[in-house]
């Protein structure tokens, strides 16, 4: 039967695949055949399997042809201690249904760059293995932990869930036949008694079409399923006044937060949340780091007088937080020195760990845990905290490589990570409608794992303040769009390209509210982008090729096949020579009329979904640097 997805068999995998990984087999017999219609047909699915040391519990998503599988590792009570070797969380074949060539497609991860989220592509060739890995200790940094595997006609889409180090391997061992390793990027783990150790997830979802039919399938699986519940997509993703578009991180005080609250909240534009980045606690950004409580002096109340005002002018508070990082001088590295992990052997660029004093505050220790957790919760409760931003700026895998043997450097990792999730999780329990962002130095810990827990609000560190501004941003959201829907940014000014440039389904604007020119251009953007932007999670299709090269058009579509409208978004600077495009549409009704709209052009346009989609939609540039949007609707 069509659109059904193989769960007996891929259980099956994780099962074989964890049995040859506790004998030491270097090949699993596992395999995975897609049918002729790229999807498989088994009529059974087995939930649960335990092979000591391994407990595999698999979850199934109707609908989407997709499976999750989460390993566990837990030794016998009365074993002795031990030492688990070679240990992906998948490891299998998969046989496609033709010997095309096969493209791996995947992503480059944040790092600061104006290459960040790059799509990037692989042909496989026969046992020439394609190995990535993240960097650095953090899931998507410098590779994002999602891949696509498409041989043009179907396909089948593997992420892994881990906000740690990972690593994957993909071999074409004969025509159509990948062999696939993933799961953590170690190979000997301690195994302690009578303790649960949850190890990388791993979720695969088959399709069939195009490469495109294969991502916007995975982006829908991501939004309904590996999104936070407790709020619609559109309430968890503010449009947020930032306060640092007037006031400096260290700047910050009970009585210039109060007073932007209100002088906001008098402009009546159409924001929802006041949110305060860095520098408010003691000892400010980013030294005061490992400090428990607001600045004193600057905040003699803390913050919940500024949450108050907040509340008292319509909008959430947001308030960034950085519990997992500690500096020199700072409580936890006086009171707890016991519960921090020092950085050891970093490499000459991340030297600064060390010379600076970084300290990792260890979330496997059930002791630091509930210290980060209880912290948090006061600051939380006392300030009537809406949004709870988590930051996480160093590069976990130099702290936790001790001078310990390997098998001990692993299970730091993952004992961290555990705490990482526990932590979320309970910060979740104690306030409900709580909503977590995750930004990491900007977009590094965007696994399933944790999109399932937090959401993105902040794309990269290569921002607004780039050389390469805003075609960096433009980039960024052509790249990221392939696997996530939620996600935005922002602006920090008003000029057309800014505000368009950081369009997403949120965005926060660090502006000068008291210069009512820039507030009445930014409610003239907002009267256009708010209606707009619940379509930027529906299906997404690049128009042009990734390119971090101004001069050349850069351009992407969201269509909503069930309302029937869209929106298109070009971008080029230095248009001399290139003041016209014309972008080739998807996703349309053929026989359908769609009437586009220019937000520079007051006469719209009417065009047949064939038309768009075969001679293509013509634009031409307005301005030198350039940022157009069009939007559709079927008539």
């Amino acid at each position: 039967m069509k659109k059904k997805f193989l769960y007996f068999m891929l259980s099956l995998i994780l099962i074989l695949g964890a049995r040859n990984a506790m004998c030491g087999e270097n090949e699993s017999g596992a395999v995975l055949r897609l049918s002729e219609n790229y999807t498989a047909a088994f009529p059974s699915f087995l939930p649960r399997k335990a092979i000591s040391p391994w407990l595999i519990e698999a979850l199934e998503h109707p609908g989407f042809e997709a499976i999750e599988w989460q390993v566990h590792l837990k030794r016998a009570p009365g074993e002795e201690p031990g030492v688990v070797q070679d240990i992906p969380s998948a490891d299998f074949t998969v046989v496609f249904p033709t010997s095309q060539p096969i493209t791996l497609y995947w992503s480059k991860g944040s790092h600061a760059e104006t290459s960040d989220f790059e799509p990037r592509e692989s042909v496989l060739a026969n046992e020439t293995p394609i190995v990535l890995s993240s960097f650095g200790g953090r899931s998507s940094d410098g590779v994002m932990p999602y891949f696509n595997l498409s041989d043009g006609k179907g396909g089948l889409i593997l992420a892994i869930g881990w906000t740690g180090d990972w690593k994957a391997s993909f071999t074409l061992t004969s025509p159509g036949q990948i062999h696939i390793t993933a799961g953590l990027d170690a190979e000997r783990l301690a195994l302690p008694e009578d303790v649960l150790l949850r190890l990388p997830s791993l979720l695969a979802m088959s399709y069939d079409g195009s490469r495109m039919d294969g991502q916007n399938k995975f982006r829908r699986l991501m939004l309904a399923r590996y999104t936070p519940l407790n709020h619609p997509p559109m309430t968890l993703m503010p449009v947020a006044a930032s306060v640092h578009g007037m006031i400096g991180f260290n700047d910050t005080t009970e009585e210039n937060l109060c007073q932007l609250a209100a002088d906001i909240a008098t402009t009546r534009l159409p924001i929802d949340t006041f949110w305060l980045d860095a520098g408010w606690n003691e000892g400010g950004f980013a030294w005061g780091q490992g400090n428990r409580h607001p600045d004193p002096t600057r905040f003699p109340r803390g913050l919940a007088p500024v949450g108050a005002a907040a509340a008292r002018n319509g909008m959430r508070f947001l308030v960034w937080f950085e519990p997992e990082r500690a500096m020199p001088g700072t409580w936890l590295v006086r009171e707890h020195p016991e519960w921090l992990f020092v950085p050891r052997n970093t490499p000459p660029e991340l030297r600064y760990q060390e010379k600076d004093g970084f300290r990792l505050l260890n979330l496997g220790n059930p002791d630091a845990l509930n210290w980060a957790l209880d912290t948090v919760s006061e600051t939380i409760l006392s300030a009537n905290i809406s949004i709870y931003r988590q930051d996480f700026n160093l590069y976990p895998a130099w702290f936790w490589n001790t001078d310990e043997a390997e098998e001990q450097q692993a299970l730091n990792q993952v004992r961290h990570i555990n705490g990482l999730y526990r932590f979320l999780d309970a910060l979740v329990e104690r306030f409900p409608e709580l909503i977590i962002d995750n930004c990491a130095s900007g977009g590094r810990r965007l696994d399933f794992e944790m999109m399932r827990r937090t959401v993105a609000y902040w794309h990269s560190d290569s921002c607004w303040d780039s050389k390469d501004y805003p075609r960096n941003v433009q980039a960024m959201a052509h790249g990221v769009s392939l696997w996530l829907p939620l996600h935005g940014l922002g602006a920090a000014a008003t000029d057309i390209p800014a505000l368009r440039s950081g369009m997403g389904a949120c965005a926060s604007y660090a502006i000068k509210f008291r210069d009512p020119a820039e507030v009445e251009a930014l409610r003239s953007h907002l009267d256009k982008y708010l209606p707009i932007r619940p379509l930027y999670v529906a299906d997404y299709y690049p128009l042009t090729p990734w390119t971090a090269d101004p001069g050349q058009w850069l351009a992407f579509q969201f269509n909503d096949p069930e309302k029937r409208a869209g929106i298109i978004q070009a971008f080029c600077a230095n248009t001399r020579g290139r003041e016209t495009v014309t972008l080739r549409l998807h996703g349309l009704e053929r026989d359908a009329v769609y009437e586009l709209h220019s937000w520079d052009n007051d006469e719209p346009i009417n065009m047949t979904g064939a038309e768009l989609m075969d001679s293509g939609l013509p634009l031409r540039a307005v301005r030198e640097n350039e940022a157009l949007v069009v939007e559709y609707t079927a008539r």
